[in-house]
C-alpha cells in the first residue's frame, strides 16, 4: 500500500487458549485423587481386619521398611510369593508355602476331616437311638430337630407352627411349659453318653416384645440359661457347658417368615473336638488379653 494513502489496516490475530476447562489436566488430577482415596480406604480396611500380631508387624514395617520390624517379624509383613527369605516361624500365615515352593497335600488335615465326620456320625447315631428309646409322643417329636452341622450335632427344641396353642415357653417368659421342661430334663441323661462340650443358644421370633423391662434379647438369653439349668439338674456337668448366649431374632430358623413360631427355639450343640478348639481360639482372640499391648501404639504418625 502506498505510504500516505490514509487507509488504516487492522490485523486481527486469533489467540487459542490452551488448557483450562477444554484441557485434560483436570483428568490427571482426578485420577491421582481417586488413586489416593483407594489407597487410603485400603489401608483402613487392612487395619480393621488385621489381628494384633499383624498390626504389630505392619507398624514395625513402616518404622523400619528395610530391616527387621520392631515386632520381630519380617520386613515384608505380607507374603505374596517371590519375596526375600523370611523366618518360617514368623510368617503371618503359617499355612502359606515358602516362596518358590509347591504346596503339598497334608495327610494329617485330610485325616482330621475324616475323624470329624466319623465323630459327627457317631454322635448323631447315639442321639437318634436314645431319643427313640424315650418313646416321646408324636406331638413332642415334632418340636425336636436333630441336625449335623460343621460345629457338631445340633438338637433344636422349637415351637411347632402346626400347634401354636402349645408353645415351649410362657408368653414373654423364660419359664418352660411343664411338658417341655420334663422333655428337656429327660434328655439330659442322653448327653451323659457323649462327653463333648455343649453350647446353648436361645432364639426368638421377629415379633418385638416389650414387657417388665424385657425385650427379645433378654428373652433369648434368659431362655438359653433356663435350658442350661435344666440340663445341669438332669446331670450335665457345669464344666461341659462351653457357651450360653441369646441371639434374639437375628438367626431365624424360618427365613421366609421371621414371625413364625418355629423361630422361637433353643439350640443345643454337641461340639466336635475341632469345633471346640476353634471356639476357644476365637474367644481368646476376641475377648482375651492382647499379647503385646506396648507394641500396638497405632498413632497416625507411627503407622503412616
Amino acid at each position: 500500500m502506498p505510504v500516505g494513502s490514509g487507509n488504516v489496516v487492522i490485523r486481527r490475530i486469533k489467540r487459542v487458549k490452551k488448557g483450562g476447562h477444554h484441557g485434560g489436566a483436570w483428568k490427571i488430577a482426578l485420577a491421582d485423587f481417586a488413586l489416593a482415596m483407594m489407597a487410603f480406604f485400603l489401608v483402613l480396611w487392612v487395619i480393621s481386619v488385621s489381628s494384633p500380631q499383624e498390626l504389630a508387624s505392619i507398624q514395625g514395617y513402616f518404622n523400619d521398611p528395610l530391616g527387621q520390624s520392631t515386632a520381630g517379624y519380617s520386613a515384608v509383613p505380607i507374603d505374596l510369593g517371590g519375596t526375600p527369605a523370611k523366618s518360617t516361624e514368623k510368617k503371618l500365615d503359617l499355612d502359606l508355602p515358602d516362596p518358590g515352593s509347591t504346596p503339598e497335600i497334608n495327610n494329617q488335615k485330610e485325616k482330621g476331616k475324616d475323624d470329624s465326620q466319623k465323630e459327627l456320625e457317631e454322635m448323631n447315631r447315639i442321639l437318634q437311638a436314645d431319643l427313640k428309646s424315650m418313646n416321646l409322643s408324636n406331638a413332642l417329636m415334632n418340636n425336636i430337630r436333630i441336625e449335623i452341622t460343621p460345629q457338631g450335632v445340633r438338637i433344636t427344641l422349637l415351637d411347632n407352627p402346626d400347634n401354636p396353642d402349645k408353645p415351649m415357653f410362657e408368653r414373654g417368659s423364660a419359664q418352660f411349659i411343664p411338658d417341655f421342661e420334663n422333655t428337656l430334663l429327660s434328655m439330659a441323661p442322653i448327653f451323659a453318653h457323649v462327653e463333648n462340650p455343649v453350647t446353648i443358644v436361645g432364639h426368638t421370633d421377629a415379633i418385638q416384645f416389650r414387657g417388665d423391662g424385657l425385650d427379645n434379647w433378654d428373652l433369648s438369653s434368659r431362655r438359653a440359661n433356663a435350658a442350661r439349668k435344666i440340663l445341669e439338674e438332669g446331670g450335665v456337668k457345669d464344666r461341659r457347658i462351653a457357651q450360653v448366649i441369646g441371639l434374639s431374632d437375628t438367626v431365624p430358623y424360618n427365613r421366609v417368615n421371621p414371625d413364625s413360631p418355629e423361630n422361637r427355639r433353643i439350640s443345643i450343640t454337641l461340639l466336635t473336638d475341632a469345633a471346640y478348639e476353634r471356639l476357644l481360639e476365637r474367644n481368646q482372640l476376641n475377648y482375651g488379653p492382647v499379647t503385646k499391648p506396648t507394641d500396638l501404639t497405632l498413632s497416625p504418625e507411627s503407622v503412616f
